[in-house]
């Protein structure tokens, strides 16, 4: 039985670029070229991995954002102090898919379990891209896609192999978004939510309040200095 080393590289790929979408763009690209290069080379597979992971040595950065608990995106406070502005879509903004691949590497559907996969995918950069998104739901609805068309060899005559197969791919993706994934989801919610100014709605609600108390104290024969 051949095993096809190439293959497995792609799906790693996959989950590592998925997981962070918008940040490390060289680090993925040298980390492919490290793979393809070891390919190439006959001998120890061993000493291929090294190449590897010195390739990938300036990742790290990437891990420091997996230690956050929530992964929530809060508008910045203002400069002056108070409570932090509410987020909202950005009009001006369309959230955008790209499949399943970032940071100009795109993976094909040839190297996808099941083609319908890309699907999930793009669900899933939507649902990142869009302002006051849940990320857990987010997640969590991507592996029920993901599980959805691998569900669906078990209807078929397929081998038991090729459904172990998709639900390892399906797995994989789903675990990187899940531990990993913050720092894009973060970057997506930033892009695609618009903080409206403090200042704005506070000076509104300022006006308002002191109109309204003018009102009941005119009502009760009260008046401005500037009046009498």
């Amino acid at each position: 039985m051949q095993f096809s080393w190439m293959k497995v590289a792609i799906y790693v790929l996959t989950f590592l670029t998925y997981a962070y979408s918008g940040y490390g763009s060289s680090t993925i690209v040298h980390l492919r070229d490290a793979i393809i290069a070891a390919e190439a080379i006959f001998g120890d597979v061993f000493k291929n991995l090294i190449t590897v992971v010195r390739k990938f040595r300036t990742v790290h950065e990437v891990f420091d954002a997996a230690v956050e608990e929530n992964c929530v995106f809060q508008c910045p406070p203002p400069d002056g102090g108070g409570p932090a502005p509410r987020a909202v879509q950005n009009k001006f903004y369309t959230p955008t898919a790209d499949g399943c691949g970032s940071l100009g590497l795109r993976i094909s559907t040839d190297y996808l379990p099941a083609v319908e996969m890309e699907t999930c995918c793009n669900d899933h950069d939507i649902c990142y891209d869009t302002c006051n998104s849940d990320k857990e739901l987010c997640d969590l609805d991507f592996k029920r896609c993901l599980y959805k068309y691998c569900d669906s060899y078990e209807k078929s005559l397929t081998s038991d192999l090729m459904t172990k197969g998709c639900k390892a791919a399906a797995k994989m993706l789903f675990t990187g978004t899940l531990t990993l994934g913050c720092r894009s989801f973060l970057d997506s919610q930033k892009r695609s939510c618009y903080c409206a100014p403090a200042k704005a709605s506070s000076y509104n609600g300022n006006k308002y309040a002191n109109s309204k108390e003018k009102q009941q104290r005119q009502k009760s024969g009260w008046k401005d200095r500037n009046e009498i």
